[in-house]
């Protein structure tokens, strides 16, 4: 293996030493459309620093050798003011910096990223983490580093409206402080990178989002482990390490009220049905199922919109006039042309009627309808008719049943298997929601061969159809375990 440990290994690494030596050694896999389109945006906005900034030298990337020489000979003439993605390299240390701006005789070091600045002027810690590992490496080859920013989309710009489109954050002082901690960790984590075995794995909060956990290192093989617990804070995960396996924790160990119920249901291996299950009785019918996909472009398609805008650009509808009992369904999928909003948010309308509930799952559709009046006021007063009709199902899930297969989460995509298991997801095209927007996207931008666009639409629609279809059937069958534990009185909507 190639002795080079990138900014992925190394700032895995000062997360967990077990996970930095996981990342090291991961096979390369075609990027998802969600992580495909997360690309697509990254490069459009470092295109646009490039213009904004003017014009500099643009170094070879690959290979690496090749790389590292341009950069070299690069630095030495004088007569070059801005260099664009420089390599450097120390030891098994490697780095590109985005943008090098020759500041007398030393460089300001610039990371491009596709984030919008924040209101209160505070960046994320990953960002700084970039940047410090590109500053830790080119100080450590001996260029020398005199001011370090961040590159951030504008939370000001607006498409055709004056300004830039991109603000520098001065990090300096952050960088160089991180560069010193890192400096600290290098050896060790150098040493656990390369080392031909894993270091041993030690239990923290991090490894409930690591995708090594549960497939390579600490909950390899352990199908109930401690994560499953809902919300669980790092204090309490202190309390309880080095335990793994969720059923081996204490009968009275310190836990909120929604962890102990899910602790007790997986222990036991039995369903639980709260009282919560009775809001079921609020649904009046017809009722309409309801699901949105969204695309966020990073940089705006329409007039006026800033970055990071979502817009939703397909829905699903099943109408139902009784539970399970499906009547209608309606389906709209945006073309890649034009400015669809309006006609999205008119169909949508019509669709929905003035009576009946509307049944979500989250409060996710509420969010985007609340923001479909801003560019439509004429139409504000019909959204908010049908926002008032909103009914959650996710919420009675959380707060009404809790089944030991749904293994301490609500989701669609935990629950629709273990309620409804010949209705699924696996082996679909597209089968969650930033595939789905990643797939438009890319449509709308021309990535995607014209001959295969008519089969991602297909593949759309039928990803959203199930969507609604699986609050149709999870609702169906949280109505016969109600009914079962008791007598339900539905009530038909005017």
């Amino acid at each position: 293996m190639d002795a080079t440990i990138d900014k992925q290994t190394f700032l895995a690494a000062v997360g967990c030493r077990t996970a930095g030596w996981y990342t090291r050694r991961q096979p390369k896999e075609s990027p998802t459309p969600g992580l495909e389109w997360q690309f697509y945006g990254g490069n459009e906005v470092g295109r646009t620093a490039r213009v904004q900034l003017g014009d500099g030298l643009m170094l070879p990337r690959s290979p690496q050798h090749v790389a590292l020489d341009a950069t070299a000979r690069a630095l030495a003439i004088p007569g070059i003011s801005l260099l664009f993605e420089a390599t450097f390299r120390n030891g098994a240390l490697v780095a590109r910096a985005d943008v090098l701006r020759r500041a007398g005789r030393g460089w300001d070091l610039i990371e491009v990223k596709s984030g919008k600045e924040t209101e209160d002027g505070e960046v994320k810690g990953e960002y700084l983490d970039d940047v410090s590992f590109t500053a830790l490496v080119m100080q450590r080859s001996g260029v020398p580093i005199n001011r370090c920013s961040l590159m951030l989309l504008s939370r000001e710009y607006r498409l055709g409206a004056p300004g830039d489109v991109l603000v520098e954050v001065d990090v300096t002082d952050a960088v160089l402080a991180r560069v010193a901690q890192f400096t600290e960790m290098l050896p060790e984590i150098v040493r656990g990178c390369v080392e031909e075995e894993a270091p041993p794995p030690e239990l923290k909060i991090i490894c409930r989002k690591c995708e090594f956990f549960e497939s390579e290192c600490l909950g390899r093989g352990i199908d109930a482990h401690i994560f499953m617990l809902p919300g669980l804070s790092e204090k309490r995960l202190a309390a309880m390490k080095p335990l793994v396996d969720l059923r081996l924790l204490p009968a009275d160990a310190d836990l909120t009220d929604n962890q102990r119920r899910v602790f007790e249901v997986i222990r036991s291996g039995e369903p639980r049905v709260s009282a919560g299950l009775a809001q079921l009785d609020a649904v009046s019918w017809p009722a309409y199922y309801l699901d949105f996909e969204t695309v966020s472009p990073t940089l705006p398609w329409f007039d006026q919109d800033g970055a990071h805008e979502q817009h939703p650009f397909q829905f699903s509808v099943h109408v139902c006039d009784a539970p399970g009992h499906v009547v209608a369904h309606h389906e709209y999928l945006a073309q890649c042309e034009g400015d669809w909003r309006r006609d999205f948010v008119e169909r949508l309308l019509d669709v929905l009627g003035d009576a009946g509930s509307v049944v979500v799952y989250t409060d996710f559709e509420k969010k985007v309808l609340n923001a479909m009046a801003n560019p439509f006021p004429d139409l504000a007063d019909r959204i908010a008719m049908v926002i008032r009709r909103i009914f959650d199902l996710h919420a009675v899930v959380k707060s009404g049943y809790c089944h030991p297969g749904f293994q301490g989460r609500t989701s669609i995509k935990k629950v629709l298997p273990v309620m409804v298991p010949e209705l699924g997801y696996e082996g679909m095209a597209v089968n969650e929601g930033n595939s789905a927007s990643g797939v438009f996207g890319l449509m709308r931008v021309g990535v995607y061969h014209e001959e295969s666009v008519e089969q991602h639409r297909r593949d759309l629609l039928e990803y959203c159809k199930l969507d609604t279809l699986a609050m149709v059937r999870v609702h169906e069958e949280l109505l016969g375990i109600l009914r079962s534990a008791g007598t339900l009185k539905t009530r038909r909507g005017t």
